[in-house]
């Protein structure tokens, strides 16, 4: 017999050994089904929440630095808070400087920006603790200001201090209704602003950073309104790398310009941080790789059950179908064909019980996707990845070989003889 018609019978009996006992079958799928969903489910619901925690911080720039006091690769409970909050906030000044010194060869865009807590009122509505963010002409060159309706600042209007602004879609719908608001007015603690634009929205974020509730104006008009030194949320000069230009290099150079600045000696440690988001993403990723551990152990207790289960069916397989064992050796079939056989009941089994509980972790994740969008308006999409769904099936085949492995050698070992006297 050929490897192809080797296979094929051996496939053709374990479906026919299925199909006879549709009530085994069923309850040995329904074991690897909940295995299968509870590990598959966990790595999907931590791969996704790692997508998007990343790809939102990836929204402010990979290729951007971030010059503050707060460092953002620090973590843990030893965490010198007090070390840095002595520090000097960055200042438009040292924006200045950066970019006038460090050249468009090294950074293509360089903006300086603080926010702030406000209260917002138009037309008898009014919103109390709205975030303010003020910046510098070319913030728009550094990071994404996605302008549904209306514009960006003219460099007239940034240099002059205008007072104009531009709404988060959430804040413009709630001071506005289904109105038009461009052209109109907000009064933004206390002074009158008008509104030239409107961000795209973009649901709530899981690392609440959504322009929906944000509101952006020039630097010159937020510094008349409060002194960033001392009234800000903190301040924060930002630079894009030039095409080509690693972050790396660019990080030493911005960091030997602010000591110059500073007049911070070579062997005196920095009053400043220079920032990037792969110290974030990095840290992300070490945490969900550890909460990943933690759910696969959990879900794979399951798993271990419905191995158990469909190891039990196969020995009550091979029990019933021991005289039939017995013909087939008789007639020639050797030790190989019938582990085959009995595997390839194991692996089906095991295979069909991964597809379903992978059909179930889609659905759940389908589910939720309603709920988010439609129920709490966030921008988190929860999906079913390609390597998840990989590993769906390859668990199944694995635990599919290894709980039909016993069974199909106890019934490959048979004697003939004693196998089709056996009742």
């Amino acid at each position: 017999m050929n490897v192809g018609a080797f296979i094929m019978e051996s496939l053709s009996m374990a479906v026919d050994a299925i199909r006879k006992n549709k009530l085994r079958s069923v309850l040995s799928v329904l074991g690897i089904t909940i295995g299968i969903y509870c590990i598959i489910v966990v790595y999907a619901l931590v791969h996704s929440l790692e997508k998007n925690i990343n790809d939102n911080f990836a929204s402010f720039g990979t290729d951007v630095l971030f010059v503050q006091k707060w460092p953002w690769d620090e973590f843990g409970g030893n965490y010198p808070w007090w070390k840095y909050l002595r520090r000097p906030e960055t200042t438009i000044e040292e924006a200045r400087f950066l970019e006038e010194n460090i050249g468009e060869n090294w950074a293509t865009a360089v903006a300086f920006a603080f926010s702030s807590r406000v209260k917002v009122e138009c037309q008898g509505v009014s919103l109390t603790e709205t975030q303010l963010s003020c910046v510098s002409h070319r913030y728009n060159e550094v990071q994404k200001a996605d302008v549904e309706f209306g514009r960006y600042f003219t460099a007239d209007e940034s240099s002059s201090g205008r007072p104009v602004c531009i709404l988060g879609a959430k804040i413009a719908e709630n001071l506005f209704r289904a109105a038009d608001p461009i052209g109109k007015d907000v009064r933004i603690k206390n002074q009158v602003c008008r509104v030239i634009g409107v961000f795209r929205r973009e649901g709530q974020s899981i690392i609440n950073a959504s322009a929906d509730e944000r509101i952006l104006i020039p630097l010159k008009f937020g510094m008349g309104m409060m002194n960033y030194r001392e009234n800000s949320d903190g301040t924060q000069i930002l630079l894009r790398a030039a095409p080509g230009v690693a972050l790396d290099d660019l990080s030493f150079e911005t960091s030997q310009l602010m000591r110059r600045y500073r007049r911070i000696g070579p062997y005196q440690e920095a009053s400043f941080s220079v920032n990037r988001l792969s110290m974030i993403t990095n840290a992300v990723s070490e945490l969900f790789g550890t909460i990943t551990v933690i759910g696969v152990i959990i879900g794979g207790f399951s798993m271990v059950v419905g191995c158990f289960g469909v190891a039990n069916i196969m020995f009550v397989s091979v029990k019933e179908r021991t005289q039939e064992i017995g013909i087939q050796k008789a007639l020639g079939a050797n030790r190989g064909f019938i582990l085959a056989q009995f595997l390839t009941e194991s692996v089906i089994l095991c295979i069909l019980g991964g597809m379903i509980g992978l059909g179930l972790v889609w659905s759940t994740l389908k589910l939720f996707n309603v709920f988010l969008k439609y129920q709490m308006e966030s921008s988190i999409t929860l999906y079913l990845s390609v390597s998840d769904v990989m590993l769906g099936l390859v668990v199944s085949i694995l635990v599919g070989l290894l709980a039909g492995f016993l069974p199909a050698s106890s019934g490959a070992k048979l004697n003939p003889v004693d196998a089709i006297r056996a009742k």
